[in-house]
């Protein structure tokens, strides 16, 4: 029995790696422009309310962000997790940070701006009776 060999094969290799390369770019860019409006959203996405002013400088380690999204009653997150219990279960939270010198645990708060203004100063005072130093976050204002 004969065997056959071709001499074709050999020179289309390297087409088709490149072929294939170009394939696998294009499949990667599909995916990475489609997946943010196929794929589910994880997390709270909140729209501040618009200032000029800046907050000032603190220390990132002992920071903490807290979300409120409109709703009835408001929903509170905590690093990107709910709280359960509404008002109550921040305080519970809050009491859970017990420290040596809460002055130095920074809160900020990042209120939407459909969020009616009592709730938010409702949260402000349970931060501040705490002791922690309460920080309000906002988008820059377009106008300044």
């Amino acid at each position: 029995m004969k065997r056959i060999r071709s001499t074709r094969l050999g020179s289309g290799g390297p087409t088709i790696l490149v072929v294939a390369g170009v394939n696998l770019f294009l499949l990667l860019c599909i995916c990475v422009l489609l997946g943010t409006h196929v794929l589910p959203r994880y997390g709270v996405n909140v729209r501040p309310a618009a200032s000029h002013f800046v907050m000032s400088s603190f220390d990132r380690s002992q920071t903490h962000l807290i979300t409120v999204a409109p709703g009835t009653p408001c929903n509170y997150y905590l690093e990107g997790n709910i709280i359960r219990g509404g008002l109550d279960g921040v305080e519970e939270t809050l009491r859970a940070w017990d420290c040596a010198s809460p002055a130095r645990v920074v809160v900020v708060l990042v209120a939407d701006e459909a969020v009616p203004a009592g709730d938010v100063q409702r949260l402000a005072d349970r931060v501040l009776l705490h002791g922690f130093t309460c920080m309000m976050a906002a988008r820059p204002d377009p106008g300044t």
